[in-house]
Parts: C-alpha cells; structure tokens; sequence
C-alpha cells in the first residue's frame, strides 16, 4: 500500500509539474511575437520580469503558508490560478495588463514549486532522493522545452491567431490540476508542518549559510536559462545568431528533452550514491565549459555576421556536447542537497528560498541581458554569461569550504 502511495504522489508531482511547465513554455515561446516585439527588448524583458519579481516578493510567505497549513492546498492553489491566467492572456494585448498578468503568474509559480518539493522531500527517503529530486527536475525542465517547441511550431500553425496558443495553455495547466486534485496525499501532514507562523522562523532559514551557498548557484542558472529562453524566439525570427526554422527549433529542443529525462535521473542516483558535491562540481564546470566554448567560437569567427558566428560555434560541437552533458549534474545533486538540509517542519521557507533565488535569476537576467544585447550586441551577451558560469564556480569552492570547515568543527548538541 505504501508502494503503491509513494507511485501515485510521485506521478502527481512529475505529471503536473510536466504540464505547467509546458504551459509555461507555451506562453514563454509565443508572447513576444503575439505582442509584436520586433526591437528595442528591454520593454519586453520589463513585462517578463513582473513575474520573478513577484514572486520573490511573496514566496516566502507562500513557503509558511505551505509549512503550516500543509502542501496540497497551496499547490492546487498554484495550478488553478496559473490556469486562469493563462486563459486571460488569449483576451488582451493590453502591456499593463499583461504586466498585470504576469505578475500574479509569479505568485502562483511560486506556490506550485515551492508546495511540490516541500512534497517530495516529505516523502522521499534521503538514500533515494537524489534520484526522485533528478526525475523531478527532468520533468520539470522536460516541461519547459517541450512547451517552447510547441510554442514554436504554434507560431507556424496559429500565425493569424496566437492567443490560441495561450487557450491550450491553459488546458494543459487545467489537466496537471485535475491529475494533482485526483491523486495526491499528505499522510504525515501533521507530522511536517508549524502549529503557528511565526517571522523569525523565516529569519533562521535566510541565515543558514547552507542554505546560501546551495541556493545562490540557481540564480546564476536561470540567469542564463531565462536570457536565453525569452530572447530566443525573437532572435530567430529576425535572423540573428540562431537564425534557423521554428520547426527545427522544436526538433532539436525535443531531442535535448529526451536527454534531459535520462540525464537527471542518472545523476540523481550518483548523487545518492557518492555524495552530492562531487556531482554538483562536475555541473559547475559544465555551466563554465559551455560558455567558453562559446565565447571561444563568437572569437575566432571571420565576421559578426550570424551565419559565420553559427558556423564558428559549430565547429567545436564536441566540446559542446561534452560540457553540456556535464552542466545537466548540477540540478539534481543540488536540489537533494537542498532537501537534505532543511529541517522537517521548515521545508516550505526553505524552498521559498531556492524559489527567490531562481526568480531573481529570471528578475536580473532577462532585462539585463537584453540591455547587453541592446547596447552590445552578441559579444556583449557571450561574455556575461562566461562570466556569470565562473561566479557559480566560485560558488561551488564556498560550499566545499565550507562543509570541510564542518566536518573539523563539528556543533555539539
């Protein structure tokens, strides 16, 4: 019986993370186009960041609210909301409304992740939790590259009509609700959560310095990932570096999904089984690898055109390859991490943590970079990211100090 809860709450978690992810993409993939943003990024990267910005301004109440009152009311919460959200974004394509829009979509991404690893590490023994917390990431990511490539194709089959896109969206995000609704459980509800929400509970997660060094790493990520993800579209579209069809686009990201779902799941269990930091290392120095290898390639080409600049990354494909497969250890190993430190009945605080690290990330990364790309262009974007992979680098170093530090220091209860 209790085999057959733990598949049901796992599937509930990866299913509906899936589809909300997706929807997600969707909306990430289609909305620069459906709003017409052709130059001058920097208002579009405003309107992207009400929604980190948001939600970094509430999840950490949303994260005591999840430690008091229990998981599953709060995620459902997420997922309704997200929906309807998405459903009203098909209505208008009013700026301050869709900023509007956006910003509640923060809140209710917010409640959606923070509910659903707080879940995961309820439940998941620690010797497996790696590689739950890998499957988990693969869906989660699997989610978002799988809503972009359909995003992209929408742009070929709804081009006089792309607040259809947004209707499917929704949908989409309705069925991880219903799937969640159906099918999750929180027996030991009343063994994990607060009997009151008190501040400084708060407080004592922000000052755990594990929590810190586990959580900054993130920001970095989603810097990069958010950059890329928003401005990808619209480059594409006006024939910049990445100047290839819509469709191919969705092929070659549905490929890297595929790898993605496996790749998670194998660093996971390493993780279980060697520990979590040498595994995070070897993320870091993917993240470090692939962003060199791309400055090096934006270096040595003949022109700045965009076709030579593709061809001159190409070339070192390999590289790319490799580091990329490297950078994919960091999700998993670093989120288990995380789960292993936070203290039972603080869970959702500290997720809410890990969550306004990555909205931030999102908050930073998608105007500043599209404030380099405007004022640099390319080279300038290439070298913020190489620098960027670095400081997680450094990170990393921090967090082996100082677990060295605690092993020869050990606190005596």
């Amino acid at each position: 019986m209790h085999d057959r809860f733990y598949l049901r709450l796992l599937s509930s978690l990866y299913i509906s993370t899936f589809f909300i992810r997706a929807s997600f993409g969707i909306m990430l993939a289609t909305l620069p186009i459906y709003l017409n943003i052709t130059s001058q990024y920097i208002g579009y990267g405003i309107i992207s960041a009400a929604s980190p910005l948001f939600e970094m301004g509430t999840v950490l109440f949303i994260g005591a609210f999840v430690d008091r009152y229990g998981r599953k009311p709060v995620l459902l919460t997420g997922l309704i909301t997200a929906a309807i959200l998405l459903f009203c974004l098909a209505m208008t394509k009013n700026f301050y409304l869709i900023f509007c829009l956006n910003a509640v979509h923060g809140m209710a991404a917010g409640a959606i992740l923070v509910s659903s690893l707080a879940l995961l590490t309820d439940y998941a023994p620690e010797h497996r939790r790696g590689r739950e917390m890998g499957a988990f990431d693969a869906f989660n990511m699997l989610g978002w590259v799988v809503g972009y490539a359909l995003g992209a194709l929408f742009l070929e089959f709804f081009k006089s009509s792309l607040g259809q896109t947004f209707l499917i969206a929704g949908v989409m995000a309705l069925f991880g609700c219903l799937y969640c609704f159906l099918n999750i459980t929180e027996p030991k509800k009343h063994d994990v959560i607060c009997q009151k929400i008190r501040f400084h509970t708060i407080i004592d997660v922000l000052k755990q310095r594990s929590v810190i060094l586990l959580t900054l790493p993130w920001f970095i990520v989603f810097m990069i990932i958010g950059a890329a993800m928003t401005f990808l579209t619209v480059s594409t579209s006006q024939g910049g570096i990445l100047s290839i069809s819509p469709i191919l686009l969705s092929g070659i990201i549905c490929g890297a999904g595929i790898v993605l779902i496996t790749t998670q799941v194998i660093y996971g269990r390493l993780s279980d089984k060697y520990g979590r930091l040498p595994i995070m290392f070897i993320g870091a120095i993917g993240f470090v690898g692939v962003m060199t290898v791309l400055g090096i390639g934006y270096g040595l080409a003949p022109s700045t055109d965009g076709e030579a600049v593709k061809n001159s990354i190409i070339q070192f494909w390999p590289l790319l390859a490799i580091f990329g497969f490297m950078a994919l250890a960091f999700g998993p190993s670093a989120l288990s991490s995380l789960a292993d430190e936070a203290q039972e009945t603080k869970r959702g605080v500290t997720m809410a943590v890990y969550s306004i690290v990555i909205s931030a990330g999102m908050f930073v990364g998608v105007p500043a970079v599209a404030a380099i790309f405007d004022q640099y262009g390319g080279p300038g974007v290439l070298f913020f990211m190489i620098g960027c992979a670095i400081a997680m680098l450094l990170l990393m170093i921090a967090r082996y100090a100082q677990l060295r530090h605690q092993k020869k220091h050990p606190i005596i209860l």
